[in-house]
């Protein structure tokens, strides 16, 4: 979906696939990188750009509908996205899938939990959608949202007269589900009258509203979701036992963005796709300092933070995202490379086992040479000493690794 590009003054960019048909036409590009070798435009073979699929399209084994990517969730199911296209392809993205698909055929509650920005949203959208009950309704509740004084009304309902200001009945949100599925979004921040409310309706599927004389029965299937380690809450006193084992019939964990390095080039990819959709624009893709600045961006609001980021960048970008677009923008004070994303990066470029060598050579050295000078309290000649090197390759070692 990234490929690698050079214009004639040797300047490497990354551009999206369906972008360098026209980008070759117009020669704004002198060469392009197809199987690890550089492959110039004015040889024959630009009838060739299509067939091999290389990079991560070579990983995913097909090609991916570029053109879905600015559609909704239910959208893109209904159109025929397939799973791993809407959830990514590296290992822990498989393993999501997995998890997702065995609970769509049950009606077991399941818990999702991670941190903020990791798709939880997404993930309970998904399992309805694969469901028995995807032609019933999908009721999301946001339970930080809505204040503990209302929720109660929220989830259950009253009746017309019940209190005062109710001039009339109002279903709640299990009721307007009846059928389908309610997704109760960071379920941590309910009260504990609240929990002890919902642990009632999860062992009888009955709703009492609130100035109804006779109760309801409901077929609801329930999905929740928490950044919090509902767990520890639980052993802090701050989250009812039983509620929280109600909850967690089955359990699904979000993980970050830092555990999912090798999905990180795929989304912006994505994300960069529908932000051109979206502003009207035509960024074509990034430029090698935009990689490497991704490759080591430590995302904290995961998946989320990175789509804002890509979004951002587009705006300010006129045909290629460069790193200070994205250096502007994010939250960061600094990065921090990954193993896993230093690898991805690699990949992304296209290099040979030799190149990955020599790149994983240097980031291991950079990393002895910096914990060196930190544990000498920055002393340079206790550096030399500590790696037994002499003060004129320390020097230049660190000019090298840019290390101040």
């Amino acid at each position: 979906m990234l490929v690698q590009t050079a214009d004639e003054k040797g300047k490497t960019y990354f551009v999206l696939k369906h972008y360098l048909p026209d980008l070759i036409k117009q020669r704004r590009i002198a060469k392009f990188r197809r199987s690890g070798e550089w492959v110039d435009i004015d040889s024959d073979q630009r009838k060739e750009i299509t067939a091999p699929h290389d990079g991560i399209e070579k990983r995913m084994g097909g090609i991916v509908d570029l053109s879905l990517f600015t559609r909704t969730i239910e959208e893109q199911l209904s159109k025929g996205q397939s799973l791993e296209t809407i959830l990514g392809y590296g290992q822990r993205a498989r393993e999501i899938a997995s998890s997702v698909k065995n609970a769509s055929k049950t009606n077991l509650s399941v818990l999702l939990q991670g941190k903020t920005g990791t798709g939880k949203g997404v993930a309970a959208l998904i399992i309805h959608s694969f469901s028995k009950r995807r032609d019933k309704p999908f009721v999301r509740v946001d339970c930080g949202a809505i204040p503990p004084t209302l929720i109660e009304s929220e989830l259950f309902g009253f009746e017309k007269g019940s209190f005062t200001g109710a001039y009339r009945s109002k279903p709640g949100r299990f009721e307007i589900a009846n059928g389908g599925t309610v997704f109760l979004d960071e379920i941590g921040n309910l009260g504990m009258d609240m929990q002890t409310r919902l642990l009632g309706f999860l062992e009888e599927r009955v709703v009492h509203s609130i100035g109804r004389v006779s109760p309801v029965k409901l077929d609801v299937r329930i999905i929740s979701a928490s950044n919090a380690d509902l767990l520890s809450r639980v052993r802090s006193c701050q989250f009812r036992e039983d509620l929280f084992y109600r909850l967690k019939e089955f359990e699904i964990h979000m993980p970050s963005l830092t555990e999912r390095s090798d999905d990180r080039f795929y989304f912006a990819t994505k994300f960069l796709t529908a932000a051109n959709a979206e502003l009207e624009k035509n960024v074509f893709g990034f430029s090698e300092g935009a990689v490497d600045f991704l490759s080591g961006y430590e995302c904290s609001g995961n998946i989320r933070e990175l789509k804002n980021l890509i979004k951002r960048a587009a705006l300010l970008a006129g045909d290629m995202i460069e790193d200070s677009h994205l250096q502007s923008q994010s939250f960061e004070g600094g990065t921090t490379v990954s193993l896993d994303s230093c690898l991805e990066n690699a990949l992304v470029k296209g290099y040979k086992l030799s190149e990955i060598n020599e790149m994983l050579r240097k980031m291991a050295e950079r990393r002895i040479i910096e914990r060196a000078y930190e544990q000498s309290y920055r002393n340079k000649r206790k550096t030399c000493q500590t790696l037994r090197i002499d003060y004129s390759t320390l020097f230049r070692k660190m000019r090298e690794y840019n290390i101040k």
